[in-house]
């Protein structure tokens, strides 16, 4: 099994359950832009306050078998194994199912997760131990601080300005490799080396 990293923006994701489950899978998806709809006849007062807000639809009734039919990425989430059951064997010709019971018809885990910009870090157990993949997410933010947001950024901008500069390939490298260096976080030594590049390599230079 591998990790992909998927677009979610404006795509198709259908929730079955409302509870708790269910509201932390609709956060994430939500930060994602995808269009969420909730089915249950219950909702968590934090569920109840995004569908307010407008962020997702609510169908407020017991699942239906039709209702996966539309989805690109469904999330079973009710607190009867037996249900899920049922709503995993009608999902055959679902793209993405996540099960977050852990149960069989699932094909997709939720990992644990955070950004930094650009930057973004997760783990998953495959539902061995979700503990254990929410400890490691907890241990690297302490790792990533929010600096990184900016140093990311800093990468990025400094990788087009190669691309376009006269520098030789390994040139180029051996600055990529260099700017790995922790030191870098500092926005002055940031400075200094893409006035460098641009100097050296004639590339053009993005003013803060």
């Amino acid at each position: 099994m591998i990790s992909l990293s998927v677009d979610l923006e404006k795509k198709d994701i259908i929730i079955i359950g409302g509870g708790k489950t269910a509201e932390k899978r609709a956060k994430v998806f939500h930060r994602e832009k995808a269009r969420i709809t909730i089915v249950s006849p219950t909702v968590t007062e934090d569920l109840q306050q995004l569908i307010k807000d407008g962020g997702i639809r609510w169908w407020n009734r017991c699942f239906k078998p039709d209702d996966v039919t539309a989805a690109f990425l469904l999330v079973i989430a009710t607190e009867d194994q037996d249900t899920n059951d049922r709503i995993a064997m009608l999902a055959g010709d679902v793209p993405l199912v996540n099960r977050a019971d852990g149960g069989k018809g699932g094909n997709l885990h939720i990992p644990a997760q955070f950004s930094r910009g650009k930057l973004n870090v997760s783990v998953t157990t495959q539902g061995a131990s979700p503990k254990l993949a929410s400890r490691l997410r907890a241990e690297w933010e302490k790792q990533f601080p929010p600096a990184y947001k900016e140093y990311v950024d800093f990468l990025y901008e400094c990788r087009q300005m190669l691309k376009t500069s006269s520098l030789s390939r390994a040139e180029k490298d051996r600055y990529l490799e260099r700017m790995l260096d922790p030191s870098y976080l500092e926005r002055e030594k940031q400075s200094i080396i893409k006035e460098e590049i641009h100097n050296k390599g004639g590339a053009r230079i993005c003013r803060d």
